[in-house]
């Protein structure tokens, strides 16, 4: 595989920031630049439940003209109509700009999800035409559910990024099984469709790579992919209490097909949404950044904070 060589140097840095999510947040989106604004979706929890509750959960907006002092946020999703797939809680958003619109992919719970009652999650969309919203779901249900009995991913589907790669719609996905549904198990898998609404086709390739978290992108005509990863044995978890979690591991990847991945360099476990500009800065990691989530103590208290991606020398 001809992997771009600075990707071996990339490391992340902080970089200072005013007014990102301060409390009980997540699943960070990727990061869109639109009518002289960034914006950025999240998971915003309910308060006085740890992360792993579901319920009530609901997507975010936050924006920023310069990405370094953010305003109020406001409601981007929320959950579904009782009864309704999705009534338990709404997560992991991830936005792109196709056929005019702006499609925000995301998952859904059913009511009364928890860690100690788990149901199956499904992914589906909702369409808008600014990223102000409003966003209008698709009809009919998920645009995207489970595997069937047995396959690697018959009992969830969740962290969808989309995007139009090589002629075609993909999206790439975290999926999980019903004999090993553990976040520490998740491995990640992409469909294909001839439209960004579908109908999707699991490629038989999947999964590809384990993995959980993860953000993907175009980078010098393959794909960059940032997941944590239990990589070796006895190396730490890649999801538990603290996510930041020093003895887990995140690592960049690149492909050149899409299936798979080789590691380029390895950062500390944390989720993250990336901002990839236009142009010819798209291929150059430098001009890139991100946020990822940080904890101070506890479940209750994970904040989002800005990087910026950085190479280093020979």
């Amino acid at each position: 595989m001809n992997i771009p060589k600075e990707l071996g140097r990339v490391r992340r840095a902080a970089h200072p920031t005013q007014g990102l999510p301060s409390d009980n947040n997540h699943d960070p989106s990727n990061i869109l630049f639109y009518n002289g604004k960034y914006y950025l979706w999240y998971t915003q929890h309910v308060h006085d439940l740890p992360y792993g509750h579901y319920t009530g959960c609901k997507i975010m907006c936050v924006t920023s003209a310069d990405g370094e002092n953010w305003d109020e946020p406001f409601d981007a999703l929320l959950p579904g109509e009782p009864g309704s797939w999705d009534a338990g809680g709404v997560l992991t958003a991830n936005v792109i700009f196709a056929e005019g619109k702006y499609y925000m992919w995301y998952s859904g719970v059913g009511e009364n999800y928890s860690d100690e009652a788990p149901q199956p999650r499904s992914c589906s969309w909702a369409v808008a035409d600014t990223p102000d919203g409003p966003f209008v779901r698709k009809s009919g249900g998920p645009a995207f559910g489970p595997g069937a009995p047995g396959e690697w991913d018959d009992f969830g589907v969740d962290d969808i990024t989309a995007l139009f790669w090589n002629g075609e719609w993909r999206i790439y996905y975290k999926g999980s099984n019903s004999r090993e549904h553990d976040a520490d198990m998740t491995q990640l898998g992409f469909a294909r469709a001839p439209s960004i609404e579908g109908p999707y086709r699991r490629d038989p390739h999947s999964p590809v790579i384990r993995g959980h978290a993860f953000s993907l992108w175009p980078y010098k005509g393959g794909l960059l992919l940032l997941s944590g990863l239990k990589h070796k044995a006895h190396e730490g978890y890649i999801y538990r209490g603290n996510w930041h979690d020093p003895t887990g591991h995140q690592y960049l990847y690149y492909s050149e097909d899409g299936v798979c991945f080789e590691p380029c360099c390895e950062f500390e476990n944390r989720a993250s949404g990336i901002f990839v500009p236009q142009g010819a800065a798209a291929d150059d990691i430098s001009s890139m950044w991100g946020v990822a989530v940080n904890t101070r103590s506890s479940h209750f208290e994970r904040y989002i904070e800005r990087f910026d991606f950085e190479v280093g020398g020979e």
